[in-house]
């Protein structure tokens, strides 16, 4: 299949588009550039039985990044394949702004696999304006048909005039032609850029608490505190904070 990406190597130097045979163990599953909620586990579990009953699957979508093979496309093959003792699998290389990143995964949802749940969807809307894909060529605002058609049907022109109104304000403006302000970045606020680690560490800590449910034995659970503490100290010593409400873990938790 070509080349082999690790995650150790020098930054990938295959062109875009190019297949290669991805290491499953040295791909990057990073849930910023992932626009689903969960995995379907029942997805899973069919497609590791078609996989050992020999059926072929489309190859995965891997973007480089800082030279790591980054998963944008197959969470749900690359699981599955590794549950059956597959060791690789044939991935298609991207090379993208990283600001692109989360709405190539989100195309690639689109097209085909476990089909997009309604909240899903609202994220797949808001990365592709994000990665400006809402603009024609000199900054103008495309119409809402226009990023229906390019959502693939996941959402109507009218659900696009909507979520564009409610989460990006100032482009909405703009489609309508009320307001030209920000011309030169698409109407978009200019992006702090705290925000996607913040969201980084809220998915972290969900998934924590998502597997810390299914620890029942004490001593376990107690390493998993301490781990938890120690770190939370490390972080008290790093810098000035003050308190807020936790990120991720809820009032409800019942760890």
């Amino acid at each position: 299949m070509g080349d082999t990406v690790q995650a150790t190597a020098a930054p990938v130097q295959l062109p875009t588009g190019e297949p290669f045979t991805a290491v499953l163990a040295d791909l990057v599953k990073d849930e910023a550039y992932q626009i689903r909620v969960r995995m379907d586990g029942g997805a899973v579990i069919r497609y590791a039985k078609a996989m050992m009953a020999g059926a072929e699957f489309p190859p995965i979508l891997v973007a480089r990044l800082a030279g790591a093979p980054i998963l944008l496309d197959g969470w749900h093959r690359v699981e599955a394949a590794r549950r059956i003792g597959m060791v690789t699998f044939p991935a298609i290389l991207i090379d993208r702004a990283p600001a692109e990143l989360r709405w190539a995964a989100a195309e690639a949802n689109a097209k085909h696999g476990v089909r997009l749940k309604p909240r899903e969807v609202r994220a797949a809307f808001r990365a592709y304006v994000k990665a400006g894909q809402h603009l024609k060529r000199g900054s103008r605002v495309k119409g809402s048909r226009e990023i229906a058609k390019e959502l693939h049907g996941l959402v109507s022109h009218a659900g696009v005039l909507a979520w564009m109104r409610s989460d990006f304000p100032a482009v909405y403006r703009r489609m309508q032609g009320k307001d030209d302000a920000g011309h030169g970045d698409g109407g978009l606020p200019p992006e702090d850029p705290e925000d996607a680690r913040l969201g980084t560490i809220e998915r972290a800590l969900e998934v924590i608490r998502a597997n810390a449910r299914g620890v029942r034995d004490p001593a376990r659970r107690g390493a998993i505190i301490a781990g938890l503490q120690a770190k939370a100290r490390e972080l008290e010593g790093a810098g000035e904070w003050v308190p807020a409400s936790g990120l991720g873990l809820g009032e409800d938790d019942d760890f």
